[in-house]
């Protein structure tokens, strides 16, 4: 192996961290409310220990650091303190703390769908954007009733969203509290047989040698589209899902009541949806809800949202495993958001780069690198590829 072969990990390193001084020349970056009561951590280049307890009392402080350290990593604390530059977090004096839901792809349980190969990274994806457009859109702004105003979202830079939750009355919530609302979106403990409305009545029966015996008919009910909580998330995804069969006809609708285990029934899909679910066996009525909390639940890091010391990544910051800009997007961006368009800051110029992974990786459709190759590629992906640690930057021909 040559000397210039040899130092290409070395080199990479440098070439990332310049790339990053070249952006943050120039970025824009979003800093949280009352940024001067946040502890700042940065995470640089040689990895090691986390450069963290810094303050910073001006947007010129922060922007010079940024311009003169290019970390690989930036972050700030979800909480206020009183002296965030404190080393030990009993003299921090903690005021408060945004209520943070971390969303990503590596916690979906889909993922154990991409190790077995039954679909791609970029499917996983595409789930992890929908759970927080449903986290954003269902519960915070429905449940919830939070004003958008209330909300900073963004593109974590890597493989999930940050939802910043920042209205005053959840500033004090313990870190109990906070996890329990992680275990509402995940359903966690939900009571399925509580989703439904008990419509149920008693009626009077003659028993031989007993007399007249009452007793009780339970008949469950699916609630209004509107009902709060999971009552109303269940109601609107079996309205949907039974709206859906509408959509096919012969052999194609036989396979999708399958699918969903009415193949035994015998509904009529001209009648309303609410008495389609309530034509249903109890057996059939408990499988759609359980169809419908599975398609609903959302699954936040836990410990990130109980955690209220937690350091969450800068906005507007380039996230060193990607090169990928940490993106504030709104909640109508969600639903159509591409991180490989949106959180790309760099350009087209050619870098050629070696591979030094043993199978292809891509990025998305600009770019894909196939084992033990050197190839010429956009600037954009040359970075994501050796933010990645897939390739190095190439110093001989």
């Amino acid at each position: 192996m040559s000397l210039l072969k040899e130092i290409e990990p070395i080199k990479t390193k440098d070439f990332l961290q310049d790339k990053f001084r070249e952006y943050y020349n120039s970025a824009i970056i979003t800093l949280p409310p009352r940024f001067t009561a946040r502890e700042w951590g940065f995470l640089n280049w040689g990895g090691g220990v986390m450069n963290r307890h810094v303050k910073f009392s001006t947007m010129a402080e922060l922007k010079n650091y940024l311009k003169k350290v290019s970390p690989a990593h930036s972050y700030h604390s979800v909480a206020y303190y009183e002296e965030p530059g404190s080393k030990a977090m009993v003299e921090k004096k903690w005021q408060g703390a945004d209520l943070i839901f971390d969303l990503d792809a590596d916690h979906l349980p889909e993922m154990e769908e991409v190790k077995k190969g039954k679909i791609t990274f970029s499917k996983l994806m595409e789930y992890i954007r929908e759970q927080t457009f449903r986290l954003v859109h269902d519960v915070l702004l429905g449940d919830f009733g939070l004003d958008e105003k209330d909300l900073l979202i963004t593109f974590s830079g890597g493989r999930g969203y940050h939802v910043h939750v920042r209205t005053p009355s959840v500033l004090s919530l313990p870190s109990g509290a906070r996890r329990e609302l992680s275990d509402y979106m995940t359903g966690k403990g939900l009571n399925l047989e509580n989703i439904l409305i008990d419509a149920g009545y008693t009626k009077e029966y003659a028993i031989r040698g007993k007399g007249i015996e009452r007793k009780n008919l339970g008949i469950k009910k699916l609630p209004p589209i509107n009902a709060k909580g999971w009552s109303g998330i269940i109601s609107r995804k079996i309205n949907n899902m039974l709206d859906n069969l509408r959509l096919y006809k012969g052999k194609e609708l036989e396979d999708k009541v399958k699918e969903i285990k009415l193949g035994k029934s015998n509904i009529n899909l001209k009648e309303r949806n609410e008495d389609v679910f309530n034509s249903l066996s109890k057996g059939q009525q408990k499988n759609l809800v359980r169809i419908a909390v599975k398609e609903a639940a959302i699954f936040p890091d836990e410990p990130v949202t109980g955690d209220v010391h937690r350091l969450i990544r800068l906005p507007g910051s380039l996230h060193g495993g990607s090169g990928l800009r940490v993106t504030t997007i709104t909640s109508k961006d969600l639903e159509n958001f591409d991180p490989l368009i949106s959180a790309v800051v760099f350009g087209e110029k050619l870098i050629k780069i070696r591979s030094i992974v043993g199978h292809p990786v891509s990025m998305g459709n600009i770019a894909k690198l196939m084992p033990g190759t050197v190839v010429e590629v956009p600037e954009k992906a040359a970075v994501y590829f050796m933010a990645r640690k897939w390739a190095n930057l190439v110093l001989e021909a």
